[in-house]
């Protein structure tokens, strides 16, 4: 499947390129970290005046979670999703010289370790910051394979890519179909966790799921994996707090008994961002039309 593909239902931002992620992470090598995010909150207001499509889009999204919220608070919310995401990139850019902290605050992480039943499928969507998220959880377990589509980007992929591997984990691309999945499974087992960004599915790797309340698409492969392999999934998500820490949570391991659990299986992850998402609404980073139709 090519990034053409893979991208067409989601809006590429003029941000993501490799001159400017190779740029922003010499400049977060020097500068303190009160001034990068000074920067970064300035650059999100100018990015929302100059796209406000994009942040209507943002609003509409957070709409679909929260329906119930006045215009007033959902603008807020909007507003401070891009401010969200620029100080947590700004975190990711300088994780090597300035690793943040990680705080277990909900849940019992040992799920998330292999046992004497085999590695896990660790699930996740796109809040919070899945990218220290996956560093943080290969210092907690050891090396893993995180599952994700490549960037429209190849400079960016690459890039993502190195940081990656500096610490031990690995990337493999989904939408592999069949081959792919005989490769998840072998890597499930000799032992290697799995982690799949799971709130975006495209094409037939995709089954319906409520995200609090709204029917939206979740990917259906992580579920299907599981059933293969009899490998447990269990839901993790990596938040950022108000002083800057960030707080790890899992789920309880849930088991794939058939293909036709699916379904029931992604649930129940998305049973849980949604819960995670009633105290950081602000922390869900899908800038584009998510939902099929306007709520």
């Amino acid at each position: 499947m090519s990034r053409d593909e893979v991208y067409k239902n989601w809006n590429p931002s003029p941000f993501n390129t490799g001159l400017v992620f190779s740029t922003s992470a010499a400049v977060c090598g020097v500068l303190p970290k009160k001034i990068l995010y000074a920067a970064s909150d300035l650059l999100m207001d100018w990015y929302q005046g100059r796209k406000p499509e994009t942040l209507a889009s943002v609003r509409r999204n957070i709409t679909g979670l929260f329906p119930s919220y006045s215009r007033k608070k959902l603008q807020e919310l909007a507003e401070g999703t891009f401010t969200s995401y620029g100080r947590g990139v700004v975190d990711y850019l300088r994780s090597s010289i300035d690793p943040p902290i990680v705080v277990p605050t909900k849940g019992d992480l040992s799920h998330l370790k292999p046992d004497e039943n085999g590695a896990r499928i660790l699930v996740t969507a796109h809040m919070g910051n899945w990218e220290i998220g996956g560093a943080y959880i290969g210092e907690l377990i050891g090396p893993h394979w995180i599952v994700d589509f490549p960037e429209r980007s190849g400079e960016v992929e690459s890039f993502r890519r190195g940081k990656r591997e500096k610490t031990g984990n690995m990337t493999m691309s989904a939408g592999g179909g069949l081959a792919s999945l005989f490769r998840m499974r072998k890597a499930l087992e000799s032992g290697t966790n799995l982690i799949f960004l799971v709130d975006r599915a495209v094409g037939r790797d995709s089954v319906e799921v409520l995200l609090r309340g709204r029917p939206t698409r979740f990917l259906k492969s992580p579920a299907l994996l599981s059933a293969l392999s009899g490998a447990p999934l269990v839901p993790v998500a990596i938040t950022r707090r108000g002083d800057g820490s960030y707080a790890a949570r899992a789920g309880s391991p849930v088991y794939t008994g058939s293909d036709d659990d699916a379904g029931k299986t992604m649930q129940k992850a998305a049973d849980f961002f949604g819960e995670i998402m009633e105290s950081y609404p602000d922390q869900w980073y899908n800038f584009f039309e998510y939902w099929r139709e306007e709520p």
